[in-house]
């Protein structure tokens, strides 16, 4: 389990973490969420004892880091994937890990076999490419059997089959009991494997919840309608006895309601003698909600490509347009 308790970090004037208070509990994959200097590596950094608070506390299974016996089988880390030494072999590499944490040299096949780097073992570090980097820093990370496996944006670099490896480990790992928390940018990806969020903004603390109730919670469900006759549906869902339906027009001729179900609307319809051609409920998307969650916090904000070309005072070329 991780704990961070009241959890501050400053350096100078600035304040990276701000009285983090959240737990990371066994059996769950918990992602951590947040925009670029949110505080996330900082966060991370100070739970695997690499920093110092300014003032709260960090824990791993109820202790400080360094206070852990053999923290190399109780915690494993991702934090950066180009870590290992460009000279050595991904062999050499694990070997040296193992040797200074105390774990037995048999783990190093089997990590290498479990991440698909056994063909490549003897080869040195810096002749790959970055997602084999990626698989051999999870590697490093699952040496010591750990309980505790901290991965800081793990799927960075990974072709689609690498994936979907990462997303199936990280589920096996939860579901052996394991305590996983994972950082990452990919909204599609945390919403298919977290079952938990924890979401930050400024250093400080903007959600912590499920990752299916905080979908839900934020998001406002709409009935998707494409019908021919769009008249007399809009004006039979506006007498709907449950009360007020809001009906607006979408993008390609369909109807986007709110207050009522599909079902509703598929009565409705029937009622109103309009063909329907299709009907479904629109699903919230993660990034919809870490959107307006995290909206404010963004620090890096691009201007929008059209505007940057008017800035410059560019015009489309004749092939362009």
């Amino acid at each position: 389990m991780l704990t961070a308790r009241e959890l501050t970090k400053r350096y100078g004037g600035t304040t990276a973490v701000d009285s983090l208070t959240f737990d990371v509990r066994p059996g769950l994959v918990t992602g951590f969420l947040g925009p670029n200097g949110a505080g996330k590596s900082t966060t991370l950094r100070l739970l695997l004892g690499l920093d110092r608070p300014t003032s709260g506390e960090a824990l791993v299974n109820g202790r400080r880091y360094v206070q852990l016996p053999q923290p190399a089988r109780q915690v494993g880390a991702l934090l950066d994937a180009s870590a290992g030494h460009p000279g050595r072999s991904a062999r050499a590499h694990l070997l040296a890990l193992a040797r200074g944490g105390g774990i037995p040299r048999r783990r190093v096949a089997d990590v290498l076999d479990e991440v698909g780097l056994s063909d490549v073992a003897d080869r040195r570090i810096g002749g790959f490419s970055l997602g084999m980097r990626q698989r051999l820093g999870i590697a490093a990370a699952l040496l010591g059997d750990p309980g505790v496996l901290v991965l800081d944006e793990p799927l960075n670099g990974l072709d689609l089959d690498g994936v979907r490896w990462v997303r199936g480990l990280v589920r096996a790992l939860a579901d052996e009991g394991r305590t996983v928390f994972v950082s990452s940018h990919l909204m599609s990806e945390m919403q298919l494997v977290a079952n938990r969020l924890v979401v930050v903004g400024g250093g400080r603390l903007v959600a912590d919840a499920p990752t299916a109730e905080l979908i839900a919670s934020w998001s406002d469900p709409r009935v998707v309608v494409r019908t021919p006759d769009p008249a007399p549906l809009v004006e039979q869902l506006r007498r709907s006895p449950r009360g007020p339906v809001r009906v607006a027009p979408g993008a390609d001729g369909v109807l986007l309601v709110r207050g009522a179900t599909p079902e509703e609307v598929g009565d409705a319809a029937h009622a109103a003698g309009a063909r329907v051609h299709a009907l479904y409920r629109e699903e919230a998307s993660l990034e919809q909600v870490y959107l307006d969650l995290t909206g404010a916090e963004v620090r890096h904000r691009a201007a929008p490509p059209r505007s940057r070309a008017a800035a410059h005072g560019r015009t489309a070329r004749k092939g362009d347009r």
